[in-house]
């Protein structure tokens, strides 16, 4: 009996030493592998800390350089937009952030470089980069009636403009530009414009210091400017009288009419030759305003690569949106960002002719002719007929 209780007494404290090592053996492979998911942790706190305090990497060179604006502007901007972003949330249950949405949109107005490109560097996918494109492009248009339009009190931009070569009540100068794009796959021929390119055409007023005040950039490239301006909400609001006997000034492209002044075709006399040279010096601000534009945002220089073609109109109206902030806020243009074609090869003087209007246009057009005819000479004969 003695035997038998001391054998069951050896057996339990076996169990026991058993129970002991495992119990220790389950510690050890327990503490392991939190170790081994410290250190997994510890490997991806650098990927997402880029993410969150992606500025600080950036010095002040730098960040004009990759994005247009400096630190404190990107900032403005993020909290002009940040209301308009969706709330998306990843499968990860991330977000991105509207910085970094911000961020991701001007490096690709600035750079014109692939998507691709784009991500790898600010450490983001290429869907991620898209849909950032997307939003912040949608979002500032949404914006644009607040940063590009005529201001309440016209008499500012008139004084402006006078000052530049004489030319009494102009409120600004138009201009078209083409923004170039892939082939697009509906209405390809719609698109091909008189340099046998696809393009968007764009037409852009400007005030004296180069800020947009109307911009529509929905037409195809081989819309002629004048017909673009007969069918834009700003045209039917001069023609209806909205802006009283204010003018603007534009090339031969155009027709001339009480409302938008353009040079005399061959003068003989020399104030007529004086108001031309007067004209051209007012005018340029326009070619000034778009070189400036496609020089700050590359993107409209080179090749936009986003179908569908809608997109492109609202990438322009975003671009036009930050030209008229950066000009604001006084951001500086480096001549290193690229080349400043003021003049766009003369884009608008051209022979093309504008499609033939209806019989009742055509006679409400030849009257604004005869009395844009009268106004010019008015003021060319009593500003320019003495030196």
């Amino acid at each position: 009996m003695d035997r038998d209780v001391n054998e069951i007494d050896e057996f339990m404290e076996d169990l026991a030493n058993l129970t002991d090592v495992s119990d220790y053996l389950s510690s050890s492979d327990s503490e392991g592998r939190k170790e081994e998911r410290r250190i997994k942790k510890s490997r991806l706190i650098p990927f997402y800390k880029t993410r969150k305090d992606i500025l600080t990497y950036f010095c002040e060179e730098k960040l004009m350089r990759t994005f247009r604006f400096d630190r404190v502007s990107i900032e403005y901007i993020t909290a002009l937009l940040e209301h308009l972003f969706p709330k998306r949330k990843t499968k990860a249950k991330r977000n991105l952030r509207p910085l970094d949405m911000v961020l991701i949109a001007l490096q690709f107005y600035a750079t014109g470089t692939f998507q691709t490109v784009v991500g790898n560097v600010l450490r983001y996918s290429q869907s991620s980069v898209s849909r950032s494109i997307s939003w912040v492009s949608l979002a500032l248009s949404l914006i644009s009636h607040k940063h590009i339009c005529f201001p309440a009190n016209l008499n500012n931009l008139k004084i402006q403009f006078a000052e530049i070569a004489r030319i009494p009540g102009i409120i600004g100068c138009i201009d078209g530009t083409h923004i170039r794009l892939q082939r697009p796959t509906v209405h390809e021929k719609a698109y091909v414009n008189r340099k046998n390119y696809h393009s968007i055409s764009v037409q852009g007023i400007c005030d004296a210091n180069h800020k947009f005040l109307s911009v529509c950039a929905t037409k195809p490239g081989s819309c002629h400017d004048s017909s673009i301006f007969k069918c834009s909400t700003i045209g039917k609001k001069f023609k209806a009288g909205d802006f009283g006997t204010s003018i603007m000034l534009g090339d031969s492209g155009y027709a001339n009419t009480p409302f938008l002044i353009i040079p005399y075709n061959e003068p003989t006399e020399a104030y007529k030759t004086r108001f031309n040279a007067a004209h051209k010096t007012t005018r340029c601000v326009i070619d000034r305003a778009f070189g400036i534009l496609k020089k700050r945002f590359n993107v409209l220089h080179s090749e936009i690569r986003m179908p569908p073609v809608k997109r492109l109109g609202t990438i322009t109206v975003a671009c036009c949106v930050l030209h008229n902030i950066a000009i604001d806020l006084n951001m500086p243009l480096d001549d290193e960002w690229g080349t400043d074609n003021t003049d766009f090869e003369d884009e608008n003087e051209t022979t093309e002719c504008e499609p033939r209007p209806e019989r009742a246009d055509a006679q409400r057009d030849s009257f604004l002719r005869r009395l844009g005819n009268e106004k010019r000479q008015l003021i060319a004969y009593n500003i320019f007929r003495r030196h």
